[in-house]
């Protein structure tokens, strides 16, 4: 499933990416350029503007009714009856949506700092923004998060 979520959803966005799934985050208005792309690239619209329901378009738009972050997202995986897979994790940039690339530690050598270089072996780049990931501290806190909000509902994470 693919998305693209409004101005007011960017905490929503990075977690919908951080579990595997394309979304992107637009900066604009909620407008029809907005709904447009969303109708070409094949995207479910993540919005929390009622006006925007009130549109004419042709594909899914769900309203968010939740202001907390760890609500949303078990409120969008409810209704769409979204299973997140393990091994989709972490394959997008949070940045920038692209699909994260392996990388061998030589090759982001220059890019990450001297302590990260010598005591992590898995990387990923982005081929979009250039940036460089690796299994850290984060990643475990991500993870945490995600058991602790997606537990409750059952088949996630």
């Amino acid at each position: 499933m693919k998305f693209l979520a409004d101005s007011s959803l960017g905490r929503l966005s990075t977690w919908l990416r951080i579990l595997g799934y394309d979304t992107v985050y637009w900066r604009g208005e909620a407008d029809r350029a907005f709904l447009r792309k969303a109708e070409k690239e094949g995207r479910a619209v993540l919005t929390r503007r009622k006006d925007v329901l009130a549109r004419q378009h042709p594909g899914l738009v769900l309203f968010v009714e939740n202001d907390r972050v760890e609500r949303q997202l078990v409120e969008i995986l409810g209704k769409l009856d979204l299973k997140p897979e393990p091994e989709n994790l972490f394959t997008l940039c949070l940045r920038c949506n692209e699909s994260l690339k392996a990388a061998k530690p030589e090759e982001v050598r220059s890019l990450v700092p001297e302590y990260v270089f010598r005591t992590q072996r898995d990387f990923r780049v982005c081929p979009g923004c250039g940036g460089v990931f690796w299994p850290g501290t984060h990643r475990e806190r991500a993870l945490s998060a995600l058991r602790r909000v997606l537990n409750p509902v059952k088949g996630h994470v």
